[in-house]
């Protein structure tokens, strides 16, 4: 029975992350780089003649070669085993509303490592697939893919062997994609800003945060500050104090005049929350 999924439900990963050494969404990453998710432990090299990416808000690593020819290779993470994935595969697999893969016969095992040839419907010109996945001993499962015009084949399995080859798997390091966020080295030195508007209301709070601990602020509307007076509203100034690693944090306000406050930090999706609204995060560059 064929079971209709996007690519993006087929195969489980979690590879965004904020660390410097982690794949970052949106960033494009040439032949030679490595590719390294500490979630889920695996770290490999983009091949020759390849570039890769994460989409932003998606989560399958991308590659396409830098010839102006079509080809696709996707790295994946599955929270399953071998044998929970084969079940999975032997599935059909709609890409799109045109294109579904399917494997061909039953995935060979050898070891902690299956593999399978797959069949390609619905593209506008003949394509053919493989894939591999390696089982890492730790909970993940990662799938390489590689999906290929027939005329193609032969040359991207040169490519694809080459990426199979400098995948490893080792144990997580880390049981958050923002396990290790330092709250308060990321805010020194940061401009953060919210923005709404449209023709009937218009609201923009804003905070320059300095890393010799000083601040000042400028707030439109008191929600920001979850407070039930206008006391903070204006322009204010202080000094200010971050604490919490992880996805969470707290920023502590030491108003002038005021009485403190207390501003719960949020990351998540690569976005930045304060008490559950929206701001945008930019260097702040009028600090001494």
């Amino acid at each position: 029975m064929k079971t209709t999924l996007s690519l993006i439900s087929l195969f489980l990963i979690i590879f965004s992350g904020f660390a410097q050494d982690r794949v970052k969404p949106g960033a494009i990453y040439e032949q030679g780089q490595a590719v390294f998710a500490p979630m889920v432990g695996y770290k490999g090299v983009v091949p020759d003649g390849w570039f890769g990416t994460l989409p932003q808000e998606e989560e399958v690593f991308l590659m396409i070669p830098t010839a102006n020819v079509t080809g696709y290779m996707f790295i994946n993470a599955n929270h399953m085993n071998l044998s929970e994935l084969q079940k999975e595969w032997r599935n059909d697999f709609s890409l799109t509303d045109e294109i579904v893969i399917s494997i061909k016969g039953e995935p060979e095992i050898e070891g902690n490592r299956m593999s399978a040839e797959m069949d390609v419907t619905g593209s506008g010109e003949p394509f053919t697939g493989y894939a591999t996945a390696i089982d890492g001993g730790h909970g993940w499962t990662i799938s390489l893919i590689l999906l290929s015009p027939v005329d193609q084949y032969d040359l991207f399995m040169k490519s694809y062997d080459q990426l199979v080859a400098s995948s490893t798997i080792e144990e997580p390091s880390i049981g958050s994609i923002y396990g290790d966020f330092n709250w308060p080295e990321f805010l020194k030195n940061k401009y953060l800003m919210s923005y709404l508007s449209s023709t009937q209301y218009k609201e923009q709070n804003e905070v320059w945060l300095c890393g010799d601990g000083t601040f000042k602020s400028k707030i439109k509307t008191k929600g920001m500050l979850k407070v039930d007076k206008s006391a903070y509203k204006g322009r204010k100034k202080g000094t200010w104090m971050a604490e919490g690693i992880g996805e969470q944090g707290k920023l502590h306000l030491y108003f002038t005049k005021n009485d403190d406050a207390v501003l719960d930090m949020e990351i998540k999706d690569d976005k930045i929350f304060i008490n559950g609204g929206r701001f945008f995060a930019l260097e702040n560059t009028d600090c001494k």
